[in-house]
């Protein structure tokens, strides 16, 4: 092909695209050449001059990560006069590296460990001490920095550059005083502070909540989903002593998450072992609580549901926290029980599933224009924020911020344009979509307020027109016309969008199930409240706010009492005496309502009237919901709030 060159690497002959970098090419027969500064996500840099190679009619040793292949090309990246100048790069940069080793939590995981032993000398012409530079150095509210342990590769700088787009680190000072530091001297912090520390090559960067915690070689490591937000970024879980020490990026995982993770998918994961958990099935007696059996609490319940005398005044509320078995399960039991009165809503999105114009995720890093309407998707989908800065950045994409549905942007020349909406105004949201209609190559996002929103909505957990929907539940609720409610893994009294009328409803309700992993403002309310696992504790699919169908996988073994919402489900089902489909039933369910379109329109009126809302996206840490029980990130709550 005319845009692809022909080179030789270690005697192999390869065709590449035209433009490919010598460390991309060397790829294609499966050398690795050594870098630091480099990163694919990043580009070249050109700093650190480890991955020297040797390019036949060239004098001079050239740097892979900076040069472009060229037809003809021949190159070893293993010779001795490659092999010579690497080692000497390394002896320069161990130069006042400390030898600390057994005590550096990169130990076990460490470039600079790999390459000294690959490329290094056993000796050393230097004779100086090495200089000591500050350790544990408070670089702000998740990372620690040793600064003698930093070779100045600049990965970080130029991921709060180009990636983040913060500029909040800079290398201060010239020459062999080069440090890594902040540009104002405050703390570092923002919502994706925590990728630095697997950015970093050598164990500078540190992250708070791991240091000194365990080795690679102690960790049971099970790759997953995040549920932290809608947009299921893959991640990496590490478990050691059925304690989940930390979470890592899946570098693979381009269609996703691009590689990245945001602190709060990072660093939420402490309250898995708080002491405040719900392990019991608890029943509201006289105003306290007391404990009761698995089988007593599904009795009782059961009971409860039956004694109900009209359909109408029966309802379950939950799903967007759920997986997407457990959603298909519920809003199939309830049905199939008798009531139309199902929702995952209960806060203020109202529209999940964004119709036939829904896109990819990576779609959006080729849009011209961007518009935004609603929440701030740096809050509500954090990940998803970093691809619309990527678009701003590299490809010039236009972002306009929509506050009503008259807002001012030129659509002339545009070709590609992307509506971004967090599926709370009806209005603002069909208005939009229907003038940026005339773009050839539209593509619409509704950006989930909770993790699995799309998923619920996709297996019908929500009223679709024959039922009352969350508003109308606690509306009849107040009323008095309100028997019995069923709330899976939801917390209205703290996230209804009117908290005041929520708490009001669920008063007046006599019986109230409720499944979740704390006591609650919901759960203190409920008669019933049955300990469930969380999302690390089960197994299951969820579905992220761009139709991806994404597996979750257990990774932490619960404690002994809670019981996943699925098995609550199958539980209750029984005692009733409702019939469940089978397991390939529900598997083969979830495919087709994932992948199914929704045949209402973008802020179809059906979905209910628009609720009141004040609101503004909460702060990825806000104090609130999992964040209160996790004792390693009350410093992240701090910093953000």
């Amino acid at each position: 092909m005319a845009d692809n060159v022909k080179l030789t690497i270690d005697g192999v002959t390869v065709e590449v695209p035209k433009g490919t970098l010598l460390v991309e090419a060397a790829k294609t027969v499966r050398q690795e050449i050594p870098v630091y500064c480099y990163h694919t996500k990043l580009g070249p840099a050109g700093l650190c001059r480890v991955c020297l190679v040797e390019i036949e009619g060239t004098p001079k040793l050239q740097i892979a990560c900076n040069t472009q292949v060229a037809d003809g090309m021949v190159v070893k990246t293993r010779s001795e006069k490659a092999d010579a100048g690497r080692a000497i790069v390394l002896e320069l940069l161990l130069k006042n590296h400390p030898l600390d080793c057994p005590i550096c939590d990169k130990g076990g995981e460490c470039d600079l460990q790999d390459y000294s032993m690959a490329y290094g000398r056993g000796t050393s012409d230097l004779v100086d001490p090495k200089d000591k530079l500050p350790k544990a150095v408070d670089l702000g509210p998740t990372i620690v920095l040793d600064e003698e342990r930093c070779i100045v590769c600049q990965r970080c700088v130029r991921f709060d550059d180009i990636i983040a787009r913060e500029q909040q680190l800079v290398v201060k000072d010239r020459g062999y005083r080069d440090i890594i530091a902040t540009a104002t001297g405050n703390p570092y912090r923002h919502n994706f502070t925590g990728n630095v520390t697997e950015l970093c090559p050598v164990g500078a960067l540190t992250s708070k909540t791991y240091r000194f915690k365990a080795r690679p070689w102690d960790l049971n490591r099970t790759e997953t989903s995040c549920t932290q937000c809608s947009v299921g970024c893959r991640q990496n879980v590490d478990v050691r002593y059925g304690k989940v020490l930390r979470t890592m990026t899946v570098a693979e995982d381009d269609a996703v998450s691009d590689g990245w993770l945001c602190d709060r998918g990072r660093y939420n994961v402490g309250f898995y072992e708080s002491r405040d958990r719900v392990t019991q099935p608890l029943y509201k007696r006289d105003g306290r609580f007391v404990q009761l059996s698995w089988d007593d609490a599904f009795e009782l319940w059961a009971k409860a549901l039956r004694a109900v005398r009209s359909p109408s005044a029966l309802g379950a509320i939950g799903g967007g926290r759920l997986t997407n078995e457990e959603a298909f399960v519920l809003q199939h039991l309830f049905r199939t029980f008798g009531t139309q009165n199902v929702d995952w809503r209960t806060g203020s999105q109202r529209q999940a599933v964004p119709g036939a114009r829904g896109g990819k995720i990576a779609e959006i890093e080729q849009a011209q224009l961007i518009v935004v309407a609603g929440g701030d998707p740096g809050e509500l989908a954090p990940v998803f924020d970093l691809r619309i800065r990527k678009a701003m950045l590299r490809n010039g994409a236009r972002l306009v911020r929509a506050s009503s549905g008259d807002a001012e942007f030129d659509l002339k020349g545009v070709e590609r344009a992307t509506l971004v909406w967090d599926g709370v105004d009806l209005e603002l949201g069909k208005r939009l979509e229907t003038r940026l209609a005339v773009v050839p190559a539209l593509r619409t996002y509704v950006l989930g307020e909770q993790p699995n929103a799309r998923g619920a909505e996709a297996m019908g957990a929500f009223p679709d027109g024959k039922g009352l929907d969350t508003v109308a539940m606690f509306a009849a609720a107040r009323d008095g016309r309100m028997s019995a409610l069923s709330l899976f893994g939801v917390n209205p009294v703290r996230n209804a969008p009117a908290v005041l009328e929520a708490k009001q409803a669920l008063s007046a309700v006599p019986f109230i199930a409720i499944t979740e992993l704390f006591l609650t403002e919901t759960a203190q309310m409920a008669t019933l409240v049955l300990p469930a696992k969380g999302a690390f504790e089960k197994s299951g699919t969820i579905t992220n706010f761009a139709g991806e169908l994404l597996p979750l996988k257990s990774s932490l073994a619960a404690p002994d009492g809670p019981l996943a919402d699925l098995e609550i489900l199958v539980g209750l089902s029984r005692a009733l005496g409702v019939e469940l489909p089978t397991i390939e039933d529900v598997e083969t369910a979830v495919e087709q309502c994932s992948s199914r379109a929704s045949a209402w329109g973008f802020g179809d009126t059906r979905y209910g009237s628009t609720v009141e809302t004040g609101s503004e996206a909460r702060a990825i840490f806000d104090g609130g919901g999992t964040c209160a029980h996790d004792e390693r990130i009350a410093a992240l709550v701090e910093a953000s709030a």
